[in-house]
Parts: structure tokens; C-alpha cells; sequence
């Protein structure tokens, strides 16, 4: 094999240009000097989140607001208005980092102000108000209020809503407490600058989670993305909807895959109606979207998930977000417990056309190189709703160029250098190289014989080629290597079981089984993994095998 030069890394970035937007000039890093940090005065420990915050962003001391909260989720509408608003508009006012004046125009949403003139935000230095652990996250329905809601249908007619969707709209305070939903004025922004509280919108995001160090860790996870990339897989767990009034989930849910491949993302979808069984082999996880499980299932249901440092993960249900500061209710709080940097989620009902645009966000945020706020902001449809972004909001992994990034890995011998490489492979592949150069130009790498990484996609590459002993020989190549994480070589077995089928070697695809079998996590039936070993055995005509995986069949319950 060929060592890596620097002139291989050249024809990739070469082919990269044919892809044009994909490579971009590295623009300039967001900047802490545009975030205002919330916490609550009343825990010491949200003020030790915001302190370290600020430490590692750069945000001015000015910027930092201690306000007495109440601990739990739930601040009442007329605590969040005198309690959290109405301080940090006096905060940012008095500051002189935010200006409010008279406003005579009519709101695109069609909402009436309550009480007094309405305002919006004329200047500010602020365009992100980052929420720390401590702070409530929703605000219940109110019936005392008074509102008239007879022009919306009936399950708009509320004025619950997430805290952080009510902040969104600071920039036009009294049109954030009314009935019902607030069109988004900058959704599907293409253009960050346009997403500024002059133009109706403060981002909001929050760290959380169950403790304060995992609130703490989302930023150390994203600044160490942000240095050395963020690698890994992306998994899309689809319903396989083909009519109903879900269709629309699962067709946003389509378009995240499509963006996730534009990225250069090995991605896998499943469109089986069920979510990932528990034996799934989600490996390496830098990208996950899925839904509509109430709470965590499958592979998400174990303490320890392969998750990425600067990992996505959004599983799109009503209730997500219910409880942030839980590992095991519903997917928001047990996604960062399990090591996820940044997630969304609702905290009611928000019904599914005005939940985030997924495949917007990974645009905004992969494609256009924009900060987890920005490109959360432009995805949600409405505002003073239900959802709450939980990350930092400056996160900004795709900021620089991809072959820039694989060119300083490779330099410094870094075993990331693996994921930059397939990325790049796929990247190539859907701007039209042809498939046989795109692999041998793989192969060609000193990666793809010590890192299972590469030598699994030069396998699913010759597996897809219809040349099948090539891909077992790089499929035992990869797991030869020691580097294989557990959940990719669960996956790398059980590609080889059927490769081995295919090409008519039972022992190889009983010897994988067993292996599947004796390794797997304690939550995995091995029924039927048993009864495709029994298959083989027979195949084999190998009475001794026979007789053992059918006495074992039995003792699982089942019929030999």
C-alpha cells in the first residue's frame, strides 16, 4: 500500500470544488461578546455553569445575569414577565447593550400587544441569550389571562409555551405572551445576519441536562469539535409512511438524511415502522434523527451510546422535552445524559407542522457553516411555542472547510484522519466521480489497512459493486484491527453473515453469529440470531452444531 501524501489531500480538495458551496472560505468565529448568560441566583451550581460559560467563550462579566428563579420546570406567566422578561430587558437596556423603541408597525403574526405601546429592539449588541441549568423551562397554561381565541382553531387556542420560545421574541415584548403561535419572521434564513433581534428574533438555547456537569460539558464537547471536527455516522430512523396525515414527518425526516449525505456523512436510514431495536449497531454517532417513541428505546435505552464529541441527537415527539433533568424520561434529559452535545425537544404538544425543519437546521448549521443558534432559529416554523434548543448556542463545527480539516489531521497523525477521509469519499461520490476511483483512491491511503473506519467503507463500497469476496477480505480487514468500537463491530458481523451467504460459506456465517451472540449487550434477545445460526448449521450438515443451537433455541422459548 501506497503511504498518504500531500498531494492526495490536493486531488481531493480538487474534487471537492467540482461540489462548489460544500467548500467555503472559513469565516469569522462567533464571539461571546453576542451572548447574554441567564442563571439562576438561587442554585450556586447554574451560576458555576455560567461562570464556566463565560471562561470559555469569552463573555463579558456585563453579560453574565444572576436572577432569583424558582428551581424546578415551571415559572408561572406572570413569573416569567417580572421574574425573567421584563429583568433582562432592564439588564441589556441599562447596559447599553440593547436599544427598544416605539413600534408603529403591524406584526406579521397579527398579535395585539398587551398593555401599552409596543417596542422593538432598534440596536443590540446581544443576539443570543444562552439559558443556564437552574432556569425553568416552561411556562403552563394561564386561563386567567383573558385572551380571545375564538379566530384559532382549538388546539391553538392556549398560551402555554417553553420559556425559551418566549424569550425569542424579547425583541418585540407583549406580542410573546398572546394565544397561540407567532410566525417565525426569519425561518429558512440562508443569510446569519439576518437573524438579529432587529429583526424580531433573539436566539435562545440553554445547557442542561441532569447535572450540572453535563450542562458544563456541552460546551467542552463543542469547542473540541470545533478544533478537530466533528466525525462520525449519521443514523435516520424513519416510520416508512407512504399516506396520513404523519407523511409529513417522515418526509421532513427524509429530507435530514438528504442533507446529511450533502455533508459527506456515512448515513444509514431505517424505514422499518418500528424505532432501532436494542440490538442495532449504532457506532460512532455524530448525527442521529428519529421518531415517535415516547421515551428512549432501543440501542438509546443503554447507559452508554457510541455518541461523537459535538454530537446531534433530536428524537421528534410531543413531549421530548417534558423533563430535562432526567436519564431516563422522555429523550431530551437520557440524550445528554448519554453524551450528546447539542439536542431539541418540546415541552408540550406542539403538534408536528410546527415542530423544527430538521433538514433545515442541518443545512443552515452543516452546509452554510451557521452556529447551533442560527441555524436552530431559522428551522423553527413559530415562535412562543413549545420548543427549547439545548447546546451552546456559538457551536459551529462545519465552520472551516472539510479537506482543510483532513489535511491538518493526516499532518498530525490523527486517527480522525479515517472519518475525514470517508467523508471526503462521499462527498466525491455525489459530485460524480466514478465509484471504482473514488475506492481506490481510498485504498490507496495508509488509513484504510489500521483504521476500521476506512477499510468498513472500501468493504461496503465492493459489497455495493457487486464484487463480493473483495468486500469480506476489507470486512476481515476491519475486524482484524483493534480499533473497532463495540457497536461497529457488531455491525461489521453482521454485514459479514451475509456476505458469507451470499457467497456460499455457512462456518464463516455461523462463526460470526456466535460471535454476535457471545458479545452482545445483556438487553439483546439472541432468538433469532440463534435460528439463523441453526440455518447455517444445517447447511453445514454439522450434527454436533445442530443439536447445540437447538437445545439452546429450545431454552429461549422457541421451536428449533
Amino acid at each position: 500500500m501506497r503511504p498518504t501524501s500531500r498531494k492526495s489531500w490536493i486531488g481531493w480538495l480538487a474534487a471537492l470544488l467540482l461540489l462548489g458551496g460544500a467548500v467555503r472560505p472559513d469565516p469569522a468565529w462567533a464571539s461571546g461578546d453576542e451572548v447574554l448568560v441567564v442563571y439562576n441566583s438561587r442554585m450556586p451550581a447554574s451560576g458555576e455553569v455560567a461562570r464556566h460559560y463565560a471562561r470559555k467563550r469569552g463573555v463579558p462579566e456585563s453579560q453574565l445575569l444572576g436572577l432569583p428563579l424558582p428551581e424546578g420546570a415551571n415559572l408561572s406567566r406572570s413569573e416569567y414577565s417580572r421574574g425573567l422578561e421584563e429583568p433582562i430587558r432592564r439588564h441589556l437596556t441599562e447596559r447599553g447593550l440593547a436599544e427598544w423603541v416605539p413600534d408603529s408597525t403591524t406584526p406579521a403574526s397579527g398579535r395585539v400587544a398587551r398593555g401599552g405601546d409596543r417596542l422593538r429592539v432598534a440596536r443590540s449588541a446581544v443576539r443570543y441569550l444562552l439559558l443556564c441549568h437552574g432556569v425553568p423551562w416552561y411556562v403552563p397554561q394561564d386561563n386567567s389571562l383573558g385572551e380571545d381565541g375564538r379566530d384559532l382553531p382549538p388546539q391553538l387556542r392556549r398560551n402555554d409555551a417553553s420559556v425559551d420560545h418566549e424569550l425569542a421574541l424579547l425583541a418585540r415584548p407583549g406580542l410573546n405572551s398572546a394565544i397561540g403561535v407567532a410566525p417565525n419572521p426569519v425561518l429558512g434564513a440562508t443569510n446569519a445576519a439576518r437573524i438579529h433581534p432587529t429583526n424580531g428574533v433573539f436566539m435562545v438555547t440553554r445547557l442542561d441536562g441532569l447535572t450540572p456537569e453535563i450542562a458544563r460539558g456541552l460546551v467542552d464537547k463543542a469547542l473540541e469539535a470545533e478544533s478537530r471536527g466533528l466525525w462520525g455516522h449519521a443514523y435516520i430512523d424513519l416510520r416508512g409512511l407512504t399516506e396520513g396525515e404523519y407523511l409529513w414527518g417522515d418526509r421532513m425526516i427524509t429530507n435530514a438524511a438528504v442533507a446529511a449525505k450533502r455533508l459527506g456523512f456515512e448515513t444509514f436510514v431505517d424505514n422499518q415502522s418500528a424505532t432501532f431495536g436494542v440490538g442495532y449497531p449504532l457506532s460512532q454517532v455524530a448525527l442521529y434523527i428519529g421518531w415517535y417513541d415516547s421515551g428512549v428505546t432501543g440501542p438509546f435505552y443503554r447507559a452508554q451510546v457510541e455518541f461523537m464529541p459535538g454530537a446531534f441527537a433530536y428524537h421528534l415527539h410531543s413531549f421530548s422535552a417534558a423533563n430535562l433533568r432526567s436519564a431516563s424520561e422522555n429523550w431530551v434529559g437520557p440524550l445528554l445524559a448519554r453524551g450528546a452535545t447539542a439536542t431539541m425537544g418540546c415541552v408540550a404538544e406542539p403538534y408536528l407542522r410546527f415542530t423544527p425543519d430538521l433538514a433545515v437546521f442541518l443545512e443552515r448549521w452543516g452546509y452554510a457553516g451557521m452556529t447551533l443558534g442560527e441555524a436552530a432559529t431559522a428551522s423553527h416554523p413559530v415562535l412562543s411555542w413549545q420548543t427549547v434548543v439545548v447546546g451552546d448556542p456559538l457551536y459551529r463545527p462545519f465552520a472551516r472547510p472539510l479537506a482543510e480539516q483532513g489535511r491538518e489531521l493526516d499532518s498530525a497523525n490523527d486517527p480522525a484522519t479515517a472519518h475525514a477521509l470517508v467523508r471526503n469519499a462521499n462527498l466525491q461520490l455525489l459530485a460524480g466521480r466514478p465509484a471504482e476511483a473514488v475506492r481506490q483512491q481510498l485504498e490507496s491511503q495508509r488509513w484504510a489497512t489500521n483504521q476500521a473506519v476506512v477499510a468498513e467503507k472500501i468493504a461496503r463500497m465492493y459489497w455495493t459493486g457487486i464484487r463480493v469476496r473483495r468486500a469480506l477480505e476489507w470486512y476481515e480487514t476491519a475486524l482484524a484491527l483493534t480499533n473497532t468500537t463495540p457497536m461497529q463491530r457488531r455491525r461489521l458481523l453482521l454485514d459479514s453473515v451475509e456476505v458469507h451467504r451470499v457467497i456460499g460459506q455457512p462456518a464463516g456465517a455461523y462463526r460470526c453469529l456466535e460471535e454476535l451472540i457471545t458479545t452482545a449487550p445483556p438487553d439483546v434477545d439472541p432468538q433469532e440470531l440463534r435460528i439463523r445460526q441453526l440455518q447455517f448449521a444445517r447447511e453445514m450438515k454439522d450434527i454436533p452444531k445442530i443439536t447445540i443451537v437447538s437445545n439452546e433455541i429450545r431454552r429461549l422459548g422457541a421451536r428449533p
